[in-house]
């Protein structure tokens, strides 16, 4: 786990995402991935709390999320509106998707602690490995998942159109 200055406890890493985190969860990743959209907590077009993990200080405080995607769907429901009309999926694939990773406080491990539960989910759940498909614009995300052990699998124009060129990356559940 990870230990954060101003916390006397290492963060825990749970998923899926306890009812009472969910909530503020899904404000903090809609904060940083979709806060121009809106959206429920809950109720169709909401999070899934099965699809997500979370780091939780002492106080059960949400210190960083992880939406997570799979052939069966992702962290965000999609809700059949015009979001889903343009959003353009990478090539298949039979790894667990990150599906956006954000935490309250950077350097501290929280991120590096999540992908390690997510890694751990994708073994238990079957899935050769991981995969995290980030905007070309974003090299800080980039060097983050390179340092972790992400190989590049390849580029393409995914997501929403306003997005750009997006990198997908790899990382297999074997080190």
């Amino acid at each position: 786990m990870t230990r954060n200055p101003w916390q006397a406890e290492p963060a825990r890493i749970l998923g899926p995402i306890p009812p009472q985190a969910l909530p503020e969860a899904a404000r903090l990743w809609r904060g940083y991935f979709g806060g121009h959209f809106g959206g429920r907590l809950t109720g169709r077009g909401g999070y899934d709390p099965t699809r997500g993990l979370v780091a939780l200080d002492g106080r059960d405080r949400v210190l960083g999320v992880m939406g997570l995607r799979d052939a069966q769907g992702g962290f965000w429901r999609q809700d059949g509106g015009w979001r889903d009309w343009l959003y353009r999926p990478a090539p298949p694939t039979g790894d667990l998707v990150i599906d956006g990773i954000t935490v309250i406080d950077r350097r501290m491990g929280l991120g590096r602690a999540l992908v390690q539960g997510a890694l751990a989910l994708a073994g238990q759940g079957g899935f050769a490995g991981l995969r995290a498909e980030v905007r070309s614009s974003n090299p800080g995300a980039l060097d983050f998942y390179r340092a972790l052990g992400f190989g590049l699998e390849c580029r393409g124009r995914y997501g929403l159109p306003w997005w750009g060129q997006v990198h997908v990356l790899h990382r297999d559940i074997a080190p």
